[in-house]
């Protein structure tokens, strides 16, 4: 895919009345739908597109997937916004998602992958607390404004910090470990595979923040797609937003599999993606409900205004944010589950 121009569309959303139909069957044509996803390659908590690919679930609903991948979030929000029809959806987390809001951007929240920040800075052995990270070099993937980024102001307005009292180094994801072990940086966020792969390699190095506790009620991430799409493509949102749903149940309930496809697609170790899959489902982090629920997601856009990622004159509404009816439609069909917390 060639570079993508930003594109950014202003303007509300018309009224949609979301009609379900039935998915296509194995014989007919498959729809084409492209996603564009934050990290090359992606990692544990990523996988939900990759397993609806491999499991069948795409084709069931008559869909066949191209996963783009991109250095960051703000790189796959603009494939998205500059597509002109290759992108259907986005996977940004939510800080360069809610930024373009802010900005005016014609932007919904159709699902999420992820709920929680599932994410932890990890530091070299000198740095025991995060008041010592003043005057240290933080490695930043995907510059000011991407998802690590915003997760080290929050690390560092935990302790009183700014960015102004660190010296940002802009790092490749691929290059994080090498960086941090070489003493390119001192600390960097990390995604949890990522951080056990680094422990792994240099057991001095050390989790000196993890982000579910720092930002107890932040939002992590979304399936972002256009007001455009929404418009003339609802058919192919709703059956894509149906797919990931079930992909992410078939998680919970087949971890050998999931396990299979993580090391095909994170090239992590056997083990260490076998550790994340464990510590990621046993906190829930793939939603099967509802998942955009108000307050959440209210929540996670307070969280941005505190840690400066937008003004709070900016705060986007819940409704200018979200469009929920594809998921309500989704769980009409298939149900919802429950029984456990995790579900809720």
């Amino acid at each position: 895919m060639q570079r993508m121009a930003r594109r950014w569309i202003a303007g509300g959303l018309v009224g949609l009345v979301l009609l379900w139909g039935p998915a296509l069957s194995w014989g007919q044509t498959r729809r084409v739908l492209g996603i564009a996803m934050p990290t090359t390659p992606p990692n544990v908590v990523h996988l939900p597109p990759w397993v609806a690919q491999e499991t069948g679930i795409f084709a069931k609903y008559g869909l066949e997937a191209r996963i783009f991948t991109f250095e960051g979030g703000p790189a796959a929000l603009r494939a998205l916004l500059g597509a002109r029809g290759e992108v259907h959806l986005a996977a940004p987390g939510v800080p360069p998602f809610v930024a373009a809001l802010a900005r005016g951007a014609d932007l919904k929240a159709v699902y999420s992958y992820a709920l929680p920040h599932p994410v932890v800075m990890v530091a070299r052995p000198e740095v025991r607390r995060c008041e010592e990270l003043r005057g240290k070099k933080i490695g930043t993937p995907g510059g000011v404004g991407a998802y690590p980024e915003v997760m080290t102001r929050a690390v560092l307005r935990s302790c009183g910090l700014t960015p102004r009292d660190v010296q940002y180094v802009p790092v490749a994801t691929a290059a994080r470990i090498p960086a941090l072990l070489g003493g390119q940086i001192d600390a960097i966020i990390m995604h949890l595979d990522q951080a056990y792969e680094a422990l792994g390699q240099s057991p001095s190095l050390r989790i000196l923040a993890r982000l579910w506790e720092v930002l107890p009620r932040g939002w992590y991430a979304a399936y972002i797609t256009t007001g455009d799409v929404i418009r003339t493509e609802p058919q192919l949102l709703q059956n894509a937003v149906c797919a990931l749903i079930e992909a992410q149940r078939f998680m919970y309930q087949n971890r050998a599999r999931t396990i299979e496809i993580g090391v095909k697609y994170t090239k992590f170790s056997p083990g260490i993606v076998a550790r994340t899959y464990d510590e990621l489902a046993r906190r829930g982090i793939w939603p099967v409900n509802e998942a955009l629920h108000k307050e959440l997601v209210e929540d996670g856009i307070e969280t941005e205004v505190q840690i400066g990622n937008i003004s709070a004159a900016e705060r986007p509404t819940y409704e200018r944010a979200v469009e929920w009816g594809f998921t309500r439609a989704c769980l009409t069909k298939l149900g919802k589950w429950s029984g456990d917390p995790r579900w809720h």
